[in-house]
């Protein structure tokens, strides 16, 4: 077969040679929730109720340095130099708006928008497949890979998602290691196996085929599951990496995604952008790219369906 093809939904069964998951991880931010307004307009909008008026895109344009600088000065979201993950946070809320001087409340209720459904939101696409494995599938173990810190858990836990996930989130925070290092991916199979010895058979090599991640950037989820032994999958609902279109002149598989990029996210925009999309692509033997949940559940149980 030659790479990258197309496939349609109706031919999963002729085409694809998968076998039914064990072990499935998700991406978070961009993957299992996205941002209801882009981040800088939510920031905007909580500052001027405070009076703050400032430009989203000018703020916008000065975030990755600023993160860049803070990630340097208090690595791992300030877990080494003895600052909680929220005052990380909050220097970071207040050096975006410098030089304008904000007030310690507005910081405060930035990070809590951010806790939340008012910042977040979930696609419909995500619930049908979390419940359906969860219901269908029990034996298949779910968790979460992301380079961030725990105040993960508050989000997952106020959008009502933590539960499918149980004890198996992944935190750079708490591991030391961040995607894409394959580390990451070897540190998660051999911790799940730990706690489910049933899954491991003999050697972990070949678990790893029915082993897959599912996230929003190329090289940190879909090229370093696949690095690492994995399935790998990038869910695209806007077709950023230029796979979903007709042809893959335009496709990008050497650039990864930037930090501004995703500062961006339209929920409302990306679930109706993503929602008609039926095609997935498959880059390699383990990689594949696909607009939304809907197909990724045809591509991970299509065997189940199929019988």
């Amino acid at each position: 077969m030659t790479f990258p093809k197309k496939i349609s939904i109706n031919n999963f069964t002729q085409i694809l040679k998968t076998e039914i998951p064990k072990i499935i991880t998700f991406d978070a931010y961009n993957t299992l929730y996205t941002t209801t307004l882009p981040i800088l307009e939510q920031y905007c909008l909580v500052g001027s109720a405070y009076g703050i008026h400032a430009n989203p895109s000018e703020l916008s344009k000065n975030f990755p340095q600023i993160f860049k600088d803070l990630a340097t000065k208090y690595p791992n979201y300030g877990k080494t130099s003895g600052l909680a993950p929220e005052q990380w946070w909050g220097y970071l809320i207040k050096n975006i708006f410098k030089p304008t001087d904000i007030p310690i409340e507005m910081v405060n209720e930035i990070l809590l928008r951010f806790e939340g459904s008012q910042a977040y939101a979930i696609h419909p696409d995500l619930l049908e497949l979390l419940k359906y494995i969860k219901e269908m599938h029990p034996n298949v173990v779910m968790g979460i890979i992301s380079n961030t810190d725990p105040i993960i858990f508050k989000v997952l836990e106020n959008l009502g998602i933590l539960k499918y996930f149980k004890d198996y989130v992944y935190l750079s925070y708490d591991t030391g290691i961040k995607k894409p290092n394959v580390e990451v991916f070897n540190f998660v199979l051999k911790d799940i196996v730990k706690t489910n010895p049933s899954l491991n058979k003999g050697d972990l090599s070949n678990l790893k085929r029915q082993c897959w991640h599912i996230g929003d950037e190329l090289h940190n989820d879909m090229m370093a599951a696949k690095d690492a032994g994995w399935n790998g999958v990038l869910i695209d609902r806007i077709n950023k990496s230029g796979y979903l279109t007709e042809s893959f002149e335009h496709a990008v598989s050497d650039t990864p995604l930037l930090l501004r990029d995703k500062l961006h996210t339209n929920s409302e925009e990306s679930w109706k952008i993503s929602s008609v999309q039926t095609d997935l692509v498959q880059v390699s033997g383990r990689e594949y790219v696909v607009p939304n949940f809907y197909v990724l559940k045809n591509l991970l149980f299509y065997q189940q369906n199929k019988s």
